[in-house]
């Protein structure tokens, strides 16, 4: 009886083990197929901040930076209201119709913020004076990035990265060839950062057709509203993702509201420069932490608090391992870098100082990512606002203070102790939490 017994035990346990090797399987083999497109839409973007920090003024390129920063701070407002709650909600609902209203309900909410964004943009053009192409440019790029972000989280929450990998790449092929254009005919004449931010905002609409078709298919009707009376559940939670989402990146980004209200984007633009160069990084980190909430979603609703532990200490482990080594790299080539990139435009910055404080800022960012992503997919919003408010005013007031005191290269000390503490502070949070709930 006994060896009978343990016989069985052991086929119980072989068919669990193979069905989570091959869970494990399916998402690494998503994590690359995701990451391989998002790495060349980073690339992109790369290789375009590279090129613009050669051939636009440096006003333009902080004009180009800071758009960037808006743009984030909308996609930031998607991505908590909308984005988020769409990749942790509707990936576990088992009725189909259920489903489909919910996301009919995200997407209404989608389409809303997106207006609501280019009537802001536009409006505030109008009033500051601001030049009106500049202004229309900005707004377009703000507005399309936004509801990219969820055109791109709808492919990962129907557990389908292949849907928002090709819009991925549609995104990059028609950025390289509309921005080709613009150099190209331009080329020995001043380049309008219009141009440029015009041209982003049409690949990213070319991206989210893509996707939708890809998704719904030509027969869906584009123009379909629901009800969002069921929203209102979502927002008791989604509103603490709100302030935690804007407070998180106001964090990482003081430096960018306060340098360029105070002394304007021509200051802005070394430490948006020095930037430049982590890009690949954040955006994988950011691709990780898109594709893997429904994931974890799944895997804490099934009580398997556990395995989500340990893939977050392997996680990361292996962010801050890498980033190490892409910093050995960076410091490696760091002669080539500089005179081919910075010599010119940025001859008088200290872009070696800016480029050291931003790898410490990308370490910090790239801790906190993983248990960041953990928390979001336990709801866990409220926490993260609340770590994100302190990282906040650790943020602003040293980056005030620096800016008044000092330089606005110095203002990047500011950052880095918020980043450190959010690192320190959402580590802790998030084991005490897997710890009381699986023990």
């Amino acid at each position: 009886m006994d060896n009978s017994g343990g016989v069985s035990a052991e086929h119980d346990v072989e068919p669990k083990q193979s069905i989570v090797q091959k869970l494990r399987n399916i998402l690494l083999s998503r994590f690359l197929i995701s990451l391989g497109a998002q790495f060349a839409m980073s690339g992109f973007h790369m290789a375009l901040g590279f090129l613009l920090i050669r051939v636009i003024s440096r006003y333009d390129f902080g004009v180009y930076s800071f758009a960037f920063v808006l743009a984030m701070f909308a996609g930031a407002l998607n991505n908590a209201l909308i984005s988020t709650p769409l990749t942790v909600y509707t990936p576990v609902i088992k009725d189909d119709q259920e489903r489909a209203d919910q996301e009919a309900m995200f997407s209404t909410l989608n389409v809303l913020l997106f207006l609501s964004l280019c009537l802001c943009g536009i409006g505030y053009a109008f009033f500051t004076g601001i030049s009106t192409p500049t202004g229309l440019a900005v707004t377009a790029f703000v507005a399309t990035y936004a509801a990219r972000q969820f055109s791109r989280s709808f492919g990962y929450a129907r557990f389908k990265p292949l849907v928002t990998a090709t819009g991925d790449i549609a995104y990059v092929c028609s950025g390289v060839t509309i921005v080709g254009m613009v150099v190209y005919l331009n080329w020995g004449k001043d380049i309008s950062v219009v141009y440029i931010l015009m041209g982003l905002a049409t690949a990213n609409l070319l991206a989210m057709f893509i996707e939708r078709l890809r998704l719904h298919g030509a027969g869906r009707s584009w123009f379909t509203f629901a009800k969002l009376n069921s929203y209102g559940q979502v927002w008791e939670q989604s509103r603490w993702a709100l302030a935690g989402a804007v407070t998180t990146l106001f964090v990482g980004q003081a430096h960018a509201l306060i340098v360029t209200s105070k002394s304007g984007p021509s200051a802005f633009a070394p430490l948006a420069a020095g930037m430049v160069l982590f890009g690949p990084v954040r955006v994988a980190l950011l691709t990780w932490q898109n594709m893997v909430k429904p994931e974890l979603a799944l895997a804490l609703s099934n009580n398997q608090g556990e395995l989500v532990k340990k893939q977050i200490r392997k996680t990361v482990l292996l962010v801050g391992v890498a980033v190490l080594i892409f910093a050995l790299c960076l410091w490696l080539a760091w002669p080539h870098i500089n005179y081919w990139l910075y010599s010119k435009e940025y001859a008088d910055q200290p872009m070696g100082y800016i480029v050291c404080m931003w790898t410490v800022i990308t370490f910090f960012a790239a801790i906190y990512n993983a248990p960041s992503a953990a928390l979001q997919a336990m709801k866990d919003f409220r926490v993260l606002a609340m770590a994100s408010v302190y990282g906040a005013i650790i943020s602003g007031v040293l980056v005030s203070l620096l800016l008044y005191f000092y330089n606005p290269a110095s203002t990047l000390l500011g950052i880095i102790a918020a980043e450190c503490f959010m690192a320190v502070y959402l580590i802790r949070i998030m084991l005490n939490h897997l710890k009381e709930e699986w023990q």
